[in-house]
This record gives C-alpha cells, sequence and structure tokens, in this order.
C-alpha cells in the first residue's frame, strides 16, 4: 500500500510525523509520502497512483481538492481526514473497497483519536460484500448490484451467500449474522444473491515468499507465517500458494509447515531470480554475498504469482525467517 500524508499547519505536520513513524514500520506499507501545504497539487499527484491519502486539515478544503477526481467507489484510494488536534480520524471517501475504514481505526489507535465511520453497514454491524471482497483479497464482479445486497443487510435482510467449502474458514458469527450461508462447490466463486440480483467475488492469488536460514526449525516457519496473516488481518489458509528458492528446497521447516496447510511448495530456479528486476523487491547485502542474489521472499512471491502482481507485505523478518505476500 502507498500512503501520502498531507498537512497544512505546523500542528498538522506533527501528526504527520507521528503517522510517519509509525506506519513506517507497517510491513503492509510499502511507501509513505508526505506532503505539506500546497494541497491542491498534492492531490493532483497522489490521487491516482496513491492507495491512502491521509490529509489532516478543515473537511471543506479536502472535500474540494478532491472533488474533481472522484470516480468510483471500485478504484478511488482510500481518502481519511485528521483535525488538527487529532481529536478524530474520519474515513471520508472508499470507506469499503478502498479501505479507508479498517484504516480509520488503524490511525486513530496511533494517534489517539475517535474512529469517525459513516458507511451504513459498518454502523448496523452488519458485513457489507465490498468489506467482505477487500478483507479477504477478492475481485468483484457485478458492483453495480452491491448496492441491493448491502440495502437489504442495513433493512435487516439477509441476502444468500454461497461459499465452496474451500472457503468455510471465512465463515464466523458476525458473517452468520449477514447472511444465509449455503456452502456450494458449483463454482470457485462467492456468491451474494438477493431479489435476483447477485455480486460474485472472483478471488486474487496470494503468494507467499519464504526465505530462511539453513535448517530452520519448524515451530519458527509457522511462527512467521502465523504472524504474517494476522498482520495482514486472514487465516493463513487463505495464502493459494507458497514460494521459495531452490537452494531452500529441502528445508524440512518450509515443507513440512507449507504441507500442513494443504499446499505445495513452488520452487523458484536461483538463475531466474538473478535476470528478475523489479522495483518492488527490496536488496539483502548478506543474501547476494551467500548466494548471488538480492533477496528470496520477495522475488519469489512475485515470479510466482505472474506478472503485474504486486506486494502486499514486504520483506519482514522473524527469528531467521523472512516472509513476503503477493496478490493479483
Amino acid at each position: 500500500m502507498k500512503i501520502a500524508i498531507i498537512s497544512i499547519t505546523t500542528q498538522g505536520k506533527n501528526i504527520s510525523d507521528k503517522i510517519y513513524e509509525q506506519l513506517i514500520k507497517d510491513p503492509t506499507i510499502l511507501h509513505i509520502q508526505q506532503y505539506h501545504k500546497n494541497v491542491k497539487q498534492a492531490i493532483k499527484e497522489t490521487f491516482n497512483t496513491y492507495d491512502c491519502i491521509i490529509a489532516i486539515m478543515a473537511s471543506g478544503i479536502i472535500i474540494r481538492s478532491i472533488a474533481p477526481y472522484v470516480n468510483s467507489k471500485l478504484t478511488d484510494p482510500a481518502v481519511l481526514l485528521i483535525d488538527d488536534n487529532a481529536n478524530y480520524t474520519i474515513s471520508l471517501l472508499s470507506g469499503h473497497m478502498g479501505g479507508a475504514n479498517n484504516l480509520t481505526h488503524k490511525i486513530s489507535q496511533l494517534i489517539g483519536s475517535t474512529s469517525v465511520i459513516t458507511t451504513s453497514t459498518d454502523v448496523n454491524q452488519k458485513q457489507g460484500i465490498d468489506e467482505i471482497a477487500r478483507k479477504y483479497y477478492f475481485n468483484l464482479e457485478n458492483p453495480e448490484n452491491i448496492k441491493y445486497i448491502n440495502r437489504a443487510l442495513v433493512d435487516n435482510r439477509k441476502p444468500t451467500l454461497q461459499i465452496p467449502t474451500k472457503y468455510t474458514y471465512l465463515i464466523d458469527d458476525e458473517l452468520k449474522d449477514s447472511y444465509e450461508i449455503k456452502q456450494d462447490n458449483t463454482n470457485d466463486t462467492l456468491i451474494a444473491t438477493i431479489d435476483n440480483h447477485s455480486v460474485i467475488l472472483t478471488p486474487q492469488n496470494l503468494v507467499m515468499g519464504i526465505g530462511a536460514r539453513r535448517d530452520i526449525a519448524q515451530s519458527k516457519v509457522e511462527h512467521a507465517i502465523n504472524t504474517a496473516c494476522q498482520i495482514l488481518e486472514i487465516p493463513p489458509q487463505r495464502i493459494d500458494e507458497f514460494a521459495t528458492v531452490d537452494i531452500k528446497q529441502n528445508e524440512e521447516g518450509i515443507i513440512k509447515t507449507v504441507e500442513n496447510l494443504g499446499k505445495q511448495i513452488q520452487i523458484v530456479p536461483r538463475d531466474t531470480i538473478e535476470t528478475y528486476k523489479n522495483e518492488q523487491c527490496s536488496k539483502s547485502d548478506f543474501v547476494m554475498k551467500q548466494f548471488g542474489i538480492k533477496g528470496v521472499c520477495e522475488p519469489t512471491s512475485l515470479i510466482i504469482n505472474g506478472e503485474n502482481s504486486e506486494l502486499i507485505f514486504k520483506k519482514t523478518a522473524y527469528d531467521g525467517v523472512t516472509i513476503a505476500v503477493s496478490k493479483k
């Protein structure tokens, strides 16, 4: 995720610095850029190229600044609004698909503000179908029908939600409170329906790349995978594929952990990584010195996921294990 933080006043800049210092440590944040003053220019540069804009200013300033660029709830970035005293963090735009609601809670915890969420499904303690898609990394088909599903939820009607058994782990009490669950293996998709209006959720492919020290213990690999998934707020079963480099293909700790998840480890030849170029990948001097490649977890994740894949979890080390995750 790419985040832009825009401030105007000295107080706002101090809040911006505090947020920056915290988010730079977050493995789900790949890039953060701070802007101070000249709001219209900052919005022009960031609205269509960043995933989230955090505006620390009066509401009128940011609303007028983003108005010419607002296009669709499916593609607009998340926009958060914070007042100059950090009393409130408001989810202003793209609460569900853009992730603004989720980010609002995260930022509020970082700066000690009160979260303000106004989307109807959330304030009525229902899981909007577009929020399910965002949370678990699904693409939406028939997005024009989202309004019918979410309107039914707000009216305390339960749409039908068809879920293949492979996604049973998504079912929890909150989901059952919102939908009439039907398990159906006809398709590899989730289908929400109300009054002949359907929204289809097709899964994005998630690949976790794993690097590790020699003879790494299985318990350490398990801990690393579980920790990364907790940060991503997904169960480990949601990872579709796992990947590592050929020089790690016999590491029992990696192999057994992945097998226990019912998956197989995909092996990437070292020479493929040597010639692979992607600006998303960081460089490890240690790995370069030892194996002649810039890294393991990030390039293997991206290579296995294929062209146009993007990192959602940058390289992070956990006691001898490195983890990265990409989506496509």
